[in-house]
C-alpha cells in the first residue's frame, strides 16, 4: 500500500505502520509479534494486509489471526483513522513513541510481545532512568499494607530508583503517592486511553503525574479501562521495571499475574511478608516460599539491584542507616509521656478517643502529645485523628 500521502518520510511511514498495527481491537501483542516474525517489519505488515482480503484469509487459515482480526482490517480506513488519532491526539496532549524511535524504553525493547506503540502524558524519559522498581498489589489494602507501600516507594524513590505501577486504587496508588511525596520519579500504567484516570478516585495522583512524572498506555486516547486490557498492561508493568515488588495480595489477584509476568521475564521477584493470619499475605507467602526474595528493608532491594549491577552507586547499609537513625532520635528524644504514648500504639489504626480513654488523659494534652509524636517521626496519622507506629 502507498501511505506517502499520509507520511512523506520513511521514519514518519514506519511510525505511522506501528500505530496502524497497534490499533485493531481484536489483535493481541502475541498476534502483533507475529505478525512481526512473518512480514518483518511494520511497514511490510501494513502493506501486505491492509485491504488483502487472499493474504488475511491465509493468516486465520494458518491460526496466525482469528476472523474477527481479519473483518476489523477490511473494513478499516487509514485515512480516517489517522486523522481522527491526529485529532484526538492533539485534543488530549498526547503524544506517542514506537520501537524504532529513541526514546523508546529500552526495557521493553527484547520482550516479544513488546507494545507496537506506547501513547504518554509527561516526561517519557523517565522509562530510561537506571533502575525502576514495580510496586503492586491489594486492591484493599490493610493499614499495614499501606504504610508499608508508602515507606518502601518512598525509600527507593529518594534514592533515584523509579516507581512503576499501575495507578489502581489500594497500593497501586499509594505507591506512587510515596514515590512523589518523596521528591522521586514514577511512572504509571494504564488500561485504557492516557487521556482518561481510572479509576476516577485517582484525579489528583493522574493530573500531577501527567504534569511532573509519566503516563503511559499502549491503547489509543479514549479507549476505556476494561477488565481485559488488564493482564496486558500487567506485562508492560513489569517490563518496565528491573524487578517487582508485591504489597499484599490474594492468592487469585491481578497482583499474582503481574508476578508471573516479571517471571517470564527473567526479573526479580520481592515480596513483604504480612501477617499470616490475613487473606492479603496468602499471595505474597506462596510467593515466597517459591523463591520470591524476602524483603524488610527498602535496602534488601538497593542491595539486589547493585549485585545484579543494575546501579552501580555507593550503597548505604543497613548498619550505617542504623547509627544514622540512632543519632536522630538521640536529638530528638521522646519524652516519658510519650514513651508511654508510643507503646500504645501498633501498626493498626487507634482513633485518638481510644487513647485518651486507655491513659485517663484529657483531650488537649492527648493532642499535644500526638503531634509532638508525629512531628519527631515516631507515630503517623492515616486519617482523621487514627495513629499508627512508623
Amino acid at each position: 500500500m502507498n501511505i506517502e500521502h499520509l507520511e512523506k518520510t520513511e521514519e514518519m511511514q514506519t511510525r505511522l505502520a506501528y500505530m496502524w498495527v497497534n490499533h485493531f481491537k481484536t489483535m493481541g501483542p502475541n498476534d502483533r509479534a507475529k505478525l512481526f516474525e512473518i512480514f518483518g517489519s511494520s511497514l511490510e505488515v501494513l502493506d501486505s494486509l491492509y485491504k488483502r482480503e487472499q493474504v488475511l484469509t491465509g493468516l486465520v487459515d494458518a491460526g496466525v489471526l482469528k476472523a474477527e482480526t481479519k473483518a476489523e482490517i477490511m473494513g478499516d480506513d487509514i485515512d480516517r483513522w489517522y486523522e481522527w488519532l491526529n485529532a484526538a491526539m492533539d485534543r488530549t496532549k498526547t503524544k506517542c513513541v514506537t520501537p524504532e524511535e529513541n526514546d523508546y524504553p529500552q526495557r521493553l525493547v527484547n520482550l516479544p510481545d513488546r507494545p507496537s506503540c506506547i501513547y504518554f502524558r509527561g516526561d517519557i524519559s523517565i522509562a530510561n532512568e537506571e533502575a525502576a522498581i514495580a510496586m503492586v498489589g491489594s486492591r484493599r489494602p490493610t493499614s499495614y499494607g499501606i504504610l508499608e507501600a508508602e515507606q518502601f516507594s518512598g525509600n527507593l524513590a529518594s534514592r533515584k530508583i523509579v516507581i512503576v505501577s499501575g495507578m489502581a486504587y489500594g497500593i497501586d496508588s499509594k505507591a506512587h503517592r510515596g514515590a512523589m511525596d518523596a521528591g522521586g520519579r514514577t511512572i504509571a500504567v494504564l488500561g485504557g486511553g492516557v487521556d482518561i484516570c481510572y479509576p476516577r478516585t485517582n484525579m489528583d495522583i493522574y493530573f500531577e503525574m501527567c504534569e511532573n512524572q509519566l503516563v503511559l498506555s499502549e491503547y489509543e486516547p479514549e479507549v476505556q479501562h476494561i477488565s481485559i486490557h488488564f493482564p496486558q498492561r500487567n506485562r508492560m508493568i513489569s517490563g518496565l521495571s528491573d524487578g517487582v515488588l508485591l504489597v499484599e495480595a490474594t492468592l487469585r489477584s491481578g497482583t499474582m499475574i503481574t508476578a508471573d509476568r516479571a517471571l517470564e521475564q527473567g526479573k526479580s521477584v520481592y515480596g513483604i511478608p504480612g501477617r499470616v493470619t490475613d487473606i492479603n499475605s496468602r499471595g505474597i507467602h506462596k510467593l515466597i516460599k517459591q523463591g520470591a526474595v524476602l524483603v524488610d528493608d527498602p535496602l534488601d532491594i538497593v542491595q539486589d539491584l547493585y549485585e545484579n549491577g543494575i546501579i552501580r552507586r555507593k550503597l548505604e547499609t543497613k548498619e550505617s542507616r542504623k547509627e544514622s537513625r540512632n543519632s536522630r532520635r538521640k536529638k530528638q528524644s521522646l519524652t516519658t509521656e510519650e514513651e508511654i504514648m508510643k507503646k500504645r500504639l501498633g501498626y493498626e489504626p487507634i482513633h485518638i478517643d481510644d487513647l485518651i480513654r486507655q491513659n485517663n488523659m484529657d483531650i488537649s494534652k492527648t493532642i499535644h502529645i500526638m503531634k509532638s509524636l508525629e512531628a519527631k517521626g515516631a507515630v503517623k496519622c492515616i486519617e482523621k485523628s487514627y495513629y499508627i507506629l512508623r
